[in-house]
């Protein structure tokens, strides 16, 4: 059977146009867990996968880990790729480093990694993803909050001190209900940038936008400040 997806031919499942003839269409679904005891930063690095990272209570766990704090990474999904989609899952000192690669080609796919970590405040969170969209959950907290994507949308909704959001392609949107005073800086080069703000009773950031309006409607109605940069080159920039 020939099918064509984005310009490639492909016949049983292998691609034999378009110049990655070795690809083909390969499924992933595998899961890793790792022990929290000792983790105070989290580290995940994608190359083709939409990420989401949330939190995962220790009476959800399976054996061996139930009843203790434990990171669980799951990757699937499907893609043609002319590379093998592999998850690792490694510690250095107090950090963990999850990563999904296919380290090719990927014409057509739509693989996940979806990272579930304790519901406690880490001290760092960084989460990279350089053809996805990554998204973080509600309930996840951290000191430090880094998120860069190439080419994908930015969702936080997460609890932080500091974060740093950036894409170039793709709009970012950052909700939060701070706890104590906050530093957001986040850039977009092609897409929007939206910044909604809970429980902030002063502003003090630094705004631009090349291409686009900047709005800044946020009202004082909390005992927390706010500072940083929001700048878009392409996009809106709106704070509320």
């Amino acid at each position: 059977m020939k099918i064509t997806i984005n310009g490639n031919d492909i016949t049983n499942g292998r691609i034999v146009g378009g110049g990655y003839s070795s690809a083909e269409f390969k499924k992933v679904d595998e899961t890793k867990r790792n022990k929290a005891e000792g983790i105070s930063k989290i580290k995940v690095e994608s190359d083709c996968a939409n990420v989401t990272v949330s939190t995962i209570n220790s009476t959800d766990a399976k054996e061996p880990y139930y009843g203790e704090a434990y990171v669980e990474a799951h990757y699937f999904g499907e893609a043609y790729t002319d590379g093998k989609p592999e998850l690792n899952v490694t510690t250095s000192g107090d950090e963990l480093i999850i990563t999904a690669t296919t380290k090719a080609h990927v014409v057509n796919g739509s693989l996940k990694l979806n990272v579930r970590i304790p519901p406690r405040v880490f001290r760092s969170i960084s989460v990279k993803s350089q053809n996805g969209s990554v998204g973080i959950c509600k309930e996840v907290e951290a000191k430090r909050l880094r998120i860069d994507s190439q080419n994908g949308r930015i969702i936080s909704e997460a609890t932080f001190e500091e974060i740093s959001a950036k894409s170039m392609n793709g709009s970012i949107d950052i909700c939060t209900r701070a706890k104590n005073d906050i530093e957001v800086n986040a850039s977009s080069m092609n897409g929007s940038v939206f910044v909604e703000l809970e429980n902030i009773g002063s502003c003090n950031f630094s705004t631009s936008s090349m291409n686009g309006t900047v709005r800044n409607k946020k009202h004082s109605t909390g005992r927390y400040k706010a500072t940083g940069e929001i700048s878009s080159m392409n996009g809106d920039v709106k704070i509320w």
